[in-house]
């Protein structure tokens, strides 16, 4: 991994002082919160202690009314209602809400997600045909559908009202579904970040009132909405959507719903990872639920995923469960694969190397896993990437991307050469014929260069402050927690501490010994742990190192029944 530098935001310890004061926190936190954008003390106030009060109000979406009225109609006169889903973390959870809710109402929805490698993304004729075939009349697409213009065209045609339910970006065409809730199309709803199953929880909870079934004093509504909320969490956050704005309040109690949550199967999957009783976090659902909610719609059928959310029949809860930890362990075997030689193309390729954005296929890739590969290319060489794999004439797979770079105008500079596309400005699909691979190589680095990223970035590390290793207490760090729910938009603190002495002998640790764990301290002070994931290339260097500096983010680590403060190290300068 090249070296980063470590850039500071610029400083502003007058503005922190003030905040520090006006809301009894320390400098180092006010200045973290300055560093985010917050630079006022009653903002500070909202954004360390999230409230369901300051959600947008679900009405602002234009296209709400009609959807609950239809829906509403729908129940009222017994019509039989679908919902169609996508197979990702957003969608799966976004259906399984809105699923939960109609059944909690008398009333047992058709449920389809597509397969990912037989249907691909989106609405298909073949779904709409069999939902005229089952005689729906209406039809909800979750994280689907705002560009799925002949199939909706198609439903109308069948006697069948679309409501689309989705947070893709949008073209210029309008959309032929009855309603569109989609912020991006909606320059009515102030907030663009908000996931698919976000609305979804809107949807139901707006249905809710018109149906006067909300009341505090009905168990049943009580705890579907903390399982919604549950679900809120983890499609907001496996979704990589902005904890921003109402995000940070739909997440930060998602995340305690998810503690207490009812939903049997997703019970069962809170304690196989381990989190039962335990407080958890955003990068619990990052790296230890989300990857396995995503594993059978990556390499089986997501259709599962919904079934684990809704049933509540333990022999099957055990059945899926068994499947999922078993498409879990061969995803991470397929996905390390395709990464080896994903980056063999790269480093072989010297177009490739040039590139400001990286294009790479392959006829032995999973179409399932590759925008896992896509991910992780990003991180190693700080570029977009694409991903795709070849089958037969044509090559399938997803993109993602640096801050500043919108995938979804890529897709759009390439139009031309697709069979399909579309997504968000940070994660796309594209499906091009074999012919056009090259060309769409050629393209979507032509339209990286007009678009101002036809230089290659410089690695860098962003950072919040330099501090000295004797105030990251327990305290301070207790407090820095107030800033959760950490993700995209608002980062984990970062913090610098400076020549370091190593403390004791490093060792390598996990079972592939690929982690370092090793102590360090300030000239005057205590050791304290510190921990490199992933970073047993520093053991030998750190073994001889007289002093170190670290930029690293402090947490607490329990460990039989005591707390200390522990330094994840994300990156490390040799004095």
């Amino acid at each position: 991994m090249a070296a980063r530098a470590w850039v500071f935001p610029p400083s502003d310890r007058h503005l922190a002082g003030v905040m520090a004061r006006a809301v009894g926190i320390s400098p180092v936190t006010a200045q973290v919160l300055v560093n985010r954008g917050v630079r006022d003390p009653a903002v500070a106030r909202k954004f360390l202690q999230p409230q369901l009060g300051d959600l947008i109000d679900p009405m602002r979406f234009s296209g709400m009314v009609p959807a609950v009225d239809r829906l509403h109609r729908a129940l009222r006169e017994n019509e039989q209602i679908a919902i169609f889903g996508d197979y990702d973390v957003d969608g799966t959870t976004g259906t399984a809400l809105l699923a939960r809710y109609l059944r909690l109402v008398g009333r047992d929805p058709i449920i389809r997600i597509p397969h990912r490698m037989t249907e691909g993304y989106g609405l298909s004729v073949a779904a709409v045909e069999d939902f005229a075939l089952a005689g729906a009349k209406v039809l909800v697409t979750i994280d689907c559908g705002t560009n799925d213009h002949e199939e909706i065209e198609l439903a109308r045609a069948r006697g069948i009202d679309v409501i689309v339910v989705d947070h893709h970006e949008t073209p210029t065409r309008e959309s032929g579904a009855l309603a569109l809730i989609n912020p991006k199309a909606d320059a009515n709803y102030p907030f663009k970040g908000i996931s698919s199953v976000g609305i979804a929880f809107k949807l139901a909870q707006v249905l809710a009132n018109k149906l006067e079934r909300s009341s505090r004093l009905n168990e049943s509504y009580a705890r579907f909405i903390v399982d919604a909320m549950a679900y809120v969490a983890l499609g907001t956050v496996a979704d990589v959507s902005p904890l921003t704005d109402e995000n940070r309040v739909l997440v930060a109690f998602g995340l305690k719903a998810l503690e207490s949550c009812t939903c049997p199967g997703l019970r069962a999957l809170v304690d196989k990872v381990g989190l039962s009783g335990k407080r958890i976090d955003t990068f619990d659902i990052s790296f230890k639920l989300a990857p396995r909610l995503n594993a059978l719609g990556r390499l089986g059928s997501a259709q599962q995923t919904v079934d684990l959310f809704l049933t509540e029949d333990p022999a099957r809860i055990a059945e899926l469960m068994k499947q999922l930890e078993s498409a879990n362990r061969a995803r991470k075997d397929i996905e390390e694969a395709i990464f080896e030689q994903a980056v063999e193309q790269v480093e072989r390729r010297p177009e490739l190397h040039r590139d400001p954005v990286i294009v790479v296929a392959d006829e032995r890739w999973h179409v399932g896993v590759v925008g896992i590969v896509a991910a992780r290319l990003v991180d190693r060489y700080a570029r977009p990437a694409f991903v795709l794999a070849i089958d037969g004439d044509m090559a399938k797979g997803s993109g993602r991307s640096i801050e500043g770079f919108g995938l979804h105008e890529a897709i759009e500079a390439a139009r031309d050469l697709i069979v399909s596309g579309g997504g968000h400005a940070r994660a796309a699909g594209a499906g091009v014929k074999r012919d056009k691979l090259e060309e769409f190589r050629i393209r979507i680095n032509e339209h990286a260069v007009k678009a101002g990223c036809g230089e290659l970035p410089e690695p860098a590390l962003a950072v919040d402050e330099e501090v000295r290793l004797g105030d990251v207490t327990k305290g301070l760090v207790k407090e820095l927690q107030r800033l959760e729910p950490h993700g995209e938009g608002n980062r984990p603190p970062r913090f610098v501490a400076s020549h370091l002495r190593v403390a004791g002998q490093p060792r390598l640790m996990g079972k592939k010994n690929d982690h370092l764990s090793f102590h360090v301290a300030e000239p005057d002070g205590p050791g304290i742990r510190a921990v490199g994931f992933g970073r047993a290339d520093w053991f030998d260097a750190l073994g001889s190192a007289h002093t170190v500096s670290l930029a690293f983010r402090p947490v607490l680590n329990e460990w039989l029944g005591r707390e200390s403060v522990e330094l994840h190290v994300d990156d490390m300068k040799f004095v």
